[in-house]
């Protein structure tokens, strides 16, 4: 029985070591399958997989096991911890604060969008799924008064997105071959041009809507290339840390807002029961984080993100 045991545990302890590998491996390549690009949600919490494998291996007094089993979920650790470290630099410039929410087909409480903008002193909303209905929601509850200059491109169902500015926008241009209609425009903050979009890239639930949302996070990295001054795009990415998309457009000289704040895996959607960080505020690196988190806001599926900054 105990050699049973024993043999049990080397095949099961080896089967998460091949299961933890293999996690790792699509977390590294930009994968567009649609199965592996849903599964990749999951990487955060593999290395539970290679643990549970190390105390197998230790059981059954399996030296190469547990080095092995030791060695992967260190890796797996290591890759994590960035997350809860800020890393950013010392910047005294004035301070802005970015506030983005999927508004879920322009269901989600107009109200309290307005109260969150109002309670967190917020200088900058971006909104995707923003539809005319919205907008004129949003009107209602007093964005113009705290944030009366905006740029939008109001659609039906998910399309939309908008920007709201407590200073003037210019440039307000749709960009174009999306799957979703980011916007973008530029604004100057205490002397400090900024460039601002609100992103929506393409839900990857179906094979060729997995090929688009590739094509989307690519298209809007070599679009940031091109921005002059500090670039602040936030939205709805449907991505998380861990696909090597969102990663390639989050590089430098670009960054997370959450992870150079040192915010860790808080996560937005589903906004019951959250599951994936999927809505980010990505900056110029020499912006500095200085909190990110997560507020709900009453009928939409997503939460929204608050970031404040402090500008170079």
């Amino acid at each position: 029985m105990r050699r049973f045991a024993i043999s049990a545990a080397l095949v099961v302890g080896w089967v998460l070591i091949a299961a933890t590998l293999g996690m790792f491996a699509v977390r590294q390549i930009g994968v567009t399958n649609i199965t592996l690009v849903a599964l990749v949600v999951a990487a955060p919490y593999i290395g539970a997989a290679s643990l549970a494998a190390l105390i197998l291996f230790a059981a059954a007094r399996s030296r190469i096991g547990s080095a092995v089993a030791l060695l992967i979920t260190l890796t797996v650790v290591g890759v994590q911890v960035p997350m809860f470290l800020p890393d950013g630099p010392d910047n005294s410039g004035p301070e802005l604060s970015v506030l983005t929410v999927n508004v879920a087909h322009g269901d989600a409480d107009a109200a309290a969008i307005v109260n969150a903008v109002r309670d967190n002193d917020v200088d900058i909303l971006a909104v995707q799924e923003l539809t005319p209905d919205e907008v004129v929601d949003l009107r209602a509850a007093g964005i113009d008064g705290l944030l009366p200059f905006s740029f939008t491109a109001a659609l039906p169902i998910a399309d939309g997105t908008g920007l709201w500015s407590r200073t003037p926008l210019t440039e307000g241009t749709r960009l174009d071959n999306f799957g979703f209609v980011p916007v973008q425009a530029r604004t100057n903050v205490d002397g400090q041009d900024l460039t601002l979009v609100s992103f929506h890239a393409m839900s990857p639930a179906t094979r060729r809507h997995t090929v688009e949302w590739d094509a989307d996070l690519a298209r809007m990295r070599s679009i940031m290339e091109t921005y002059r001054g500090t670039v602040v795009v936030a939205g709805d990415f449907n991505a998380t840390n861990d696909h090597r998309q969102f990663r390639t457009l989050a590089s430098s000289p670009f960054s997370d807002a959450a992870d150079a704040a040192g915010a860790g895996l808080f996560r937005t959607f589903p906004s019951d029961r959250p599951l994936a960080r999927l809505d980010h505020v990505v900056t110029s690196d020499d912006v500095r984080a200085r909190s990110v988190r997560p507020l709900a806001i009453p009928k939409s599926d997503h939460l929204a993100v608050l970031a404040e900054l402090q500008l170079p």
